[in-house]
């Protein structure tokens, strides 16, 4: 487990490097040099999305810039938004970062999901859904969450995740074709 949504165990130029870096060091170096010796591999672990932990000042900004879910009550939460593209860009560029630059032998995925079915209903998602679908969302969260439009909205949310999955899986083989590509799901 060396990145999540806003924190690295590594020296990353992506995401912000947490406090375990800062105290011991790069993890995944010294992973990587500890299983190497005995023949293992080595698959990094990502929490994605997922702000736990991420510094105080990186949770604040990614709130002002509204790149944060939103519940269907519109309660903020301290989980990056799947359909932002900014969100899209710095998961893909943390991961694809690990793949560059370590001899990993996979990048798994963790929480490449919304973290329940209440999450995300940001004013960015009904921008972003609405063009895809072609016509406005009236009553908006409602309509998506419980209404007419619930199987549409859980498939549009579901696109999201794939698209990022999609992005890393091709962009990681074309760095490293033998890396492995994994997820915990459930």
């Amino acid at each position: 487990n060396m990145l999540w949504g806003g924190r690295a165990h590594y020296a990353s130029d992506v995401l912000p490097r947490s406090r375990t870096f800062q105290q011991y060091g790069d993890q995944i170096e010294q992973c990587l040099q500890a299983c190497k010796k005995h023949g293992l591999e080595v698959h990094v672990w990502k929490v994605n999305w997922n702000l736990s932990g991420a510094p105080a000042d990186f949770v604040r900004k990614v709130h002002a810039e509204h790149r944060n879910q939103v519940s269907v009550d519109g309660q903020a939460h301290d989980w990056l938004c799947p359909s932002n593209p900014d969100n899209q860009r710095l998961e893909l560029a943390s991961m694809l970062e690990v793949a560059q630059n370590y001899d990993v032998d996979g990048l798994h995925f963790d929480y490449i999901r919304y973290p329940d079915r209440t999450k995300c209903y940001c004013d960015g998602c009904r921008q972003r859904c609405e063009p895809h679908r072609g016509s406005e969302v009236k009553d908006w969260p409602q309509t998506c969450y419980s209404g007419e439009l619930q199987a549409e909205y859980t498939q549009w949310r579901c696109d999201q995740i794939t698209q990022l999955v999609k992005a890393v899986h091709e962009q990681a083989k074309r760095r490293r074709p033998s890396i492995q590509i994994s997820a915990a799901v459930f």
